[in-house]
């Protein structure tokens, strides 16, 4: 109650002080060309009066135009917000709309996803066993031939893994070692390949090695696990843990 009171002395106190000095200044002007006290007097209070009835009239008038552009501006408001709102479910239900039509797309580029993806996997586990298998072979042959005659062996040997033709392979020349330990390279090759057939691997030998030219492909087979722990290079279930 007591700030109401003292909200209406704050809105009007300015409004009665301006109609004060209103009219003392036009009581001074009045008194200045002549006039005398009650006319001066007269016109102060009539200045007052008129200016709080002025006042009045305008705060009634611009209340109720204040209120009305309020009103009209507000109510515009309601309704564009109510459109928007309306386009907002629209727009949030079309994108629901345009996935149910396309699931058939996003399940089937899913499933060519996952083609990739495995495909990947197993490239690189094939390749991951070609790079031990290189490993390898550098690590049996590196005292036993030169340089360029390793690189090759190590390139037949990916051949290999790969099933290509090497039917015109150059053949290499390997010192220090038998016929025994390039069967057990060859059959330690296989085993990591398998189930390539042992065929190819002895294909393999043949025409790698120098020392193997002028034995058969079936010999060479039947000889590939001869004598297990033997020779400088010894049969292994597993090189790649060597």
């Amino acid at each position: 109650m007591k700030i109401k009171y003292f909200e209406n002395i704050v809105m009007y106190l300015p409004v009665l002080l301006v109609c004060v000095l209103i009219g003392v200044v036009g009581r001074l002007v009045l008194i200045g060309k002549g006039a005398d006290e009650y006319t001066a007097n007269a016109f102060f209070w009539i200045c007052i009066g008129f200016g709080i009835l002025l006042f009045a009239i305008l705060s009634l008038f611009l209340n109720e135009l204040v209120g009305r552009i309020l009103k009209f501006f507000f109510k515009n408001k309601e309704v564009e917000s109510s459109e928007n709102q309306i386009k907002n479910i629209a727009e949030q239900k079309e994108p629901i709309i345009q996935l149910e039509l396309s699931e058939d797309n996003i399940v089937n580029r899913t499933i060519e996803e996952i083609k990739i993806e495995q495909q990947t996997i197993i490239t690189n586990q094939k390749q991951t066993k070609i790079d031990v298998a290189i490993q390898y072979t550098q690590k049996e042959f590196a005292l036993y031939t030169t340089d360029e005659d390793l690189k090759l062996l190590c390139d037949y040997v990916k051949m290999y893994a790969e099933k290509l033709d090497f039917e015109n392979l150059k053949p290499i020349k390997v010192t220090d070692l038998s016929n025994l330990d390039l069967y057990h390279f060859g059959w330690n090759l296989w085993n990591h390949f398998k189930p390539i057939k042992q065929e190819e691997v002895s294909k393999l030998l043949k025409m790698a090695f120098l020392a193997l030219e002028d034995i058969e492909v079936d010999s060479i087979k039947s000889h590939l696990k001869d004598d297990a722990k033997k020779g400088i290079i010894k049969i292994t279930d597993n090189f790649s843990s060597d």
